[in-house]
This record gives C-alpha cells, structure tokens and sequence, in this order.
C-alpha cells in the first residue's frame, strides 16, 4: 500500500497529465496512412466486427490493434476529428499510468514519474504522440510494462491475461516481450520468465503461420535478404539508432522544436520549469540500475535491432514518420535519464532536451495540422480540379513533406496512398501523382523507385501547384524541366555529404536509400 503522502501525489499526477496531454494534442490531427485508412473503411458495423482475412490485410497480424485504432476510422471518418485526438489524449495517458507502475518496482515516486513521462513523450519519436496510426507503439508496450509489473506483485492471472493481450496486439511486441523477460531470468525467477515469455513465443508461431497461410499478407520480413545484406542491416541499425538519439540528428531537432515554440506553450514550459527548480531540493537522491532493469531494457533495443534487420526497410530517424522505429531505445534512455542527480542543474538540463521540445513538437504539429486541413479543403473546393478530363495526368507540386527548419518532417503527399486518399471521390482524373524527389521521369512514365509505382503520362498533363491552388496545363516535353525545378527534400543531415564517402557508404550498406541522394 502506497503512504498517504503518494496517494495525494498520484491523485495531482492524474490530474496533471490529463491536462498536459489534452494540451499537448488536442487540434494535432490526422496524419500519413490516417487519410487513407479511412477512405477504405467499408460501411455496416457487421462487416467491420467479422472481417475476413481479405479485408483485414496486414492487419491481420494485430486483431486487438484493428478493434482499436481501427474502429476509431470506422466510428470517426472524416467529419469527427477531435475523436482521434481524444483517444491520444486517453492512451497517452494510460501510457505514463502503466509505465510508472513498473518503474515504481525499481524506483522512487518522483524518479519513476520521470522515466514514464520521458519515454512517452521524448521528441525523439515525435510521431506516437501525435500520429493516431502510431499511438499505439506506446501504449502497447506500457501496456506490456504494466503486465510485468503484476506479475512481478504476484498477480498471475490477471498480468499474463494482459501480457498475452499486449503480445498479440501488434508486431512490434516481441522485443518487448522478451526483452522484459530476462529481468525475471536475470533474477532467477525463472516461472515469472517462463510465463511471461510464452505468450510472446505463441505470438511468433502465431505470425509465421499466417504468413505461410496467406501468401502476400505479410510485408515485413524480406524474403530476398541474403546474409550479407542481413549484416549491413545488423550494423546500420545500431549506428542510425544512436546517430537519432545522441548524435547531430537529435540535437538539431531539439533546436528546431525548441524554435517552434509559441508564447503560450513557452510560458507554461516555462511555468513547469520554475515549479521543477523550486522543488529541486525535494527530489528523492540517486538511485542505483538495478542490474537486471538494464539487462532487460537494453535487450528490447537489441531484439529490436534484429526484427528491423530483417525488413530492410526501417532506418532509425529522429525526423519523418518513420521514427515511431526509434520508441525501443527511447524505454533504455528515458530510464538512464531518471538516474541522473536531480538538482537544479538536472532541471535546467531536462528543460533543453525535454520540456521545451516537447511543447515546441506540439506547436508544430497543430500549425502543420491547420496547414494540411487547408490544402485538403483547397482541393475539395477547387473548380479547376475537378473539371480535369478524366483521361488527363495531374503532377502535383508542393506540400510533399512539412517542414522543420530545413529539414522535411511530416510525410504529406510524399505517400501516394495519401494523395490518391484525399483527391479520392473528388475528381473524375484518376491518374494523380505528387511530384515527390524520388519519382524519375522514363519513356513517357513517371516512375517511382521507392513504392515500386509506375505511371504513364496521359496526352493531356496538368500542373496543380498546393501552395498556390492553383491548376495549370504543361506541355509533355516541359515535364523534364518540371522535375529538374523541383525543391530539395533534406530529410537527415547525411544528405548534406552527397558525392563523398558518407553516400558512398551509406548506399553500399543500404542501396534503398541511394533516394536520399538524388
């Protein structure tokens, strides 16, 4: 039973973070695979609560992550959109409950509070918090956290009930699972291991049974990966891990967070900062990492290491959609974090690389929100687009990714699911593809290298340009000088070393992102 002094600590806690979050993402949006998600939706509850596999798709590796998150498509469409940012808001929540519950098994009040708080906002993953797709890459493992703390208190039943919900929801579980696994091995309780592995173990037979059931379904695991390619993907993952997380890519991100901050969030950063310096003196004194605590956290970076090797896909990324990958090593950081002396240099030092970031993050995806609810009611209402001949061709220019400083952030039309999703029902042309860096121009086809796209020219091309709204026809030879003229996309520093060894090596390792560099 938690002292008194706790229970009035937690019931400010509840309050706090309520506030915080609705704060935090309230007016954040929908985003990347949101817009398209939701044109698929089919009507009729009934079809929707018995799927078949067919309609299911991948996500058939998640039933739990379908009857959530994808529910939230089906009841909100559209026209409710403050209904995803009430789920973030509730998830992210239920998140720092369930992650300090299981750092309160190593830590102090105020310490586990700084842990769970950490990895659930950290700027270095940006995306789970305001990504309704992506929310659940922390609720599920905080969900996985709280599982192993009731096992750790002896509550069997219960925690391996919620440990093989959290196993199945996903296919990002299994380094939690097994990661958290080895704290209970490490410490010789080889029962509490044994359960809380096996859910994960039927997870992955689970997985692979579906794969080879249903051919296709599966897209994660590349099946043409050979052992030297396996190993560049075992190497690069670690580097690009800690280049996002301590290296330039984390750093200039704070900066560029930290620039986007508005008055009112400054001074309510501002306000926390002072409260935090005055209670400096109050803070509980260091701890000492239990070694198994370690062990486990830093084996989930290290499963998750291995489960990206074998796609081939995911690089880790302190920019873009794509650093939801970067929420493994974030738990391992968040916990060495709050075993830092807590003084007022600490505070001063949090306030840089956590507090004012994560309130400049929030004001950036708001105004990027805004920006992107116009350019879509800008389409929906522009005459011009939709009187295209439907045989035509419309390249479109402009809003391919936000920006973040110089770098592009938020993928937009750079998905061409998410343009075809938005110019969906709208215009009778169906041939609609966004100008983004990586599409080639080949025989009359556009062709896009990095989603496999190929799209013929019709013999009538239109221009629209997003930022200006405005709809213009091209002759096709004028299409090449199109392409040449288009603004380079930054979305890492490294592209900044193009034609010395830093791309020579990088496309050698990893020759799918010989893009960056074009």
């Amino acid at each position: 039973m938690c002292p008194r002094k706790y229970l009035i600590r937690i019931d400010v806690f509840f309050c706090f973070f309520i506030a915080l979050f609705s704060y935090l993402i309230f007016n954040t949006g929908i985003h990347g695979d949101d817009y398209s998600v939701i044109a698929g939706v089919k009507p009729g509850l009934l079809r929707f609560l018995n799927p078949t596999p067919k309609n299911l798709g991948f996500m058939i590796f998640g039933y739990p992550v379908y009857y959530t998150i994808n529910f939230g498509y089906y009841l909100f469409g559209y026209n409710i959109l403050f209904g995803y940012d009430l789920f973030k808001i509730v998830a992210h929540f239920f998140s720092v409950y369930f992650v300090y519950k299981f750092a309160r098994d190593y830590f102090e009040f105020d310490r586990a509070i700084i842990a769970a708080t950490i990895f659930v906002l950290y700027p270095l993953h940006d995306t789970t918090t305001y990504w309704y797709a992506t929310s659940v890459y922390v609720l599920i493992p905080a969900l996985i956290m709280y599982a192993h703390f009731l096992i750790r208190n002896d509550k069997w039943v219960f925690g391996f009930i919620l440990i093989l919900l959290g196993a199945f929801s996903w296919y990002i579980t299994p380094p939690y699972v097994f990661g958290l696994a080895l704290i209970f091995a490490f410490e010789r309780k080889y029962s509490k291991a044994l359960l809380f592995a096996f859910p994960g173990v039927l997870y992955v037979i689970f997985y692979f049974l579906i794969k080879y059931t249903y051919v296709g379904v599966e897209r994660r695991i590349d099946s043409h990966l050979g052992f030297m390619d396996l190993l560049k993907q075992l190497v690069l993952q670690p580097l690009s891990f800690f280049e996002a997380a301590i290296g330039p890519s984390y750093w200039l991100k704070i900066y560029y967070a930290i620039a986007s901050l508005g008055v009112v969030s400054s001074l309510i950063a501002t306000a926390i900062v002072v409260f935090l310096f005055t209670k400096s003196s109050s803070f509980s004194g260091r701890p000492v990492f239990p070694k198994s605590l370690f062990v486990g956290l830093l084996s989930v970076l290290l499963f998750s290491f291995g489960i990206y090797a074998l796609t081939g896909l995911y690089h880790h990324s302190a920019f873009n959609l794509g650093n939801r990958s970067t929420v493994y090593g974030s738990l391992l950081i968040a916990f060495l974090l709050a075993l830092l002396p807590l003084n007022k240099k600490t505070v001063v030092f949090f306030a840089l690389i956590f507090i004012l970031p994560v309130f400049g993050l929030s004001d950036y995806w708001k105004s990027w929100n805004v920006h992107q609810k116009q350019i879509i009611e800008n389409i929906h209402t522009n005459a011009s687009i939709k009187a295209l001949e439907p045989e035509s061709t419309l390249l479109v220019t402009g809003n391919i990714y936000s920006r973040l400083g110089p770098f592009s952030h938020i993928e937009f039309f750079s998905m061409p699911w998410v343009v075809n999703s938005i110019f969906h029902d709208w215009v009778k042309n169906k041939s609609i593809v966004a100008l983004a860096p990586y599409i080639e121009l080949d025989n009359n086809s556009l062709v896009d290298p990095k989603f496999g796209g190929r799209y013929p020219l019709g013999s009538t091309v239109y221009v629209y340009d997003s930022e200006a709204n405005t709809v213009s026809p091209i002759a096709l030879g004028a299409v090449p000088q199109l392409l040449a003229n288009r603004q380079r996309e930054i979305r890492h520093w490294v592209q900044l070393a193009k034609g010395t060894w830093v791309e020579s090596s990088i496309t050698y390792m990893s020759p799918r992102l010989a893009y960056l560099f074009q």
